[in-house]
């Protein structure tokens, strides 16, 4: 399996380090590719960077190349061009960022087949998604220099699987919603929210649970976490009382009262639980 062009996509989509250096990690781990099969023990099976899957062996090659650029043209770099690549910390940076990418892309490849999965009833995804482990996260905290067995170590690897999670979860509401905001219709994925229903901390059964979220613009979003706007059980948007003060205001009006009772857009599957839409209603600033 070659995952150069998924590679590309994860660096772009997460904006990882900003979408130009893509060309330059991948001319960097091309380059890796060529001396690591020249140069490197052969025991770390460095033949082709683009086919490996494993994250620990991503690592083992990282440390190998933090280890030889440090060395310089005493390792194996030595006489090999572009030197920039390796003296400027590139092969090193790009590595870093394959290895998050593989843990990333088998965490979330693992959660997308279950999501697709027919058999799984709708009644037990949300349980599936969530009990699924994240192989390697730890080695997204390695350079922190942290003991993985103290507290601290498992708060840092906790904090991972979380961040990793969410994204996740992002991903399935924008997914379901065709990269739309269900108010509006706006498909700005850069403005975009995957907004749950019950909070990720308050209510952990429902974190992975895809009726647990709404797609929403950021203005939308804001106003749906502070229970300023909320939606009954056939959809359609409710204004809290304690905004009445604003009703004056044009553009309050465009975004808001003008609204007021429309309903939102259905995602392709899994429609918002309307208990948790009930929850979150009974939640709502009364003035």
């Amino acid at each position: 399996m070659n995952f150069r062009e998924s590679f590309i996509a994860f660096i772009k989509s997460e904006n990882r380090d900003g979408s130009n250096r893509a060309s330059s990690y991948i001319r960097a781990i091309n380059l890796l590719d060529s001396i690591l099969e020249r140069k490197a023990p052969k025991e770390l099976n460095a033949s082709s960077i683009w086919s490996i899957s494993s994250a620990a062996h991503i690592q083992s090659l990282y440390q190998l190349v933090l280890e030889h650029q440090k060395l310089g043209n005493d390792g194996i770099f030595a006489g090999e061009k572009p030197v920039s690549y390796w003296r400027d910390g590139f092969c090193s940076a790009a590595l870093r960022s394959y290895r998050e990418f593989l843990v990333t892309h088998l965490y979330e490849q693992k959660m997308w087949d279950i999501y697709q999965d027919s058999s799984v009833r709708p009644e037990e995804l949300s349980e599936k998604l969530a009990e699924q482990e994240i192989e390697s996260a730890e080695l997204l905290v390695v350079e922190q220099d942290l003991d993985l067995k103290t507290k601290v170590g498992k708060d840092a690897v906790r904090e991972v699987k979380a961040r990793l999670g969410q994204g996740f979860f992002r991903k399935m509401i924008l997914a379901q919603y065709n990269t739309q905001c269900c108010i509006t219709g706006l498909n700005v994925p850069e403005v975009l929210r995957a907004s749950h229903i019950t909070s990720w901390a308050d209510d952990p059964e429902n974190r992975m649970n895809p009726s647990n979220g709404l797609c929403l613009s950021a203005t939308y979003d804001a106003a749906f976490d502070k229970h300023l706007i909320s939606f009954d059980d056939d959809y359609r948007m409710i204004l809290s009382p304690a905004l009445k003060e604003y009703y004056t205001n044009l553009a309050f009006k465009e975004y808001f009262l003008n609204r007021e009772g429309a309903r939102i857009s259905k995602p392709k599957h899994y429609c918002p639980d309307k208990v948790l839409l009930d929850q979150h209603l009974r939640k709502m600033p009364q003035g």
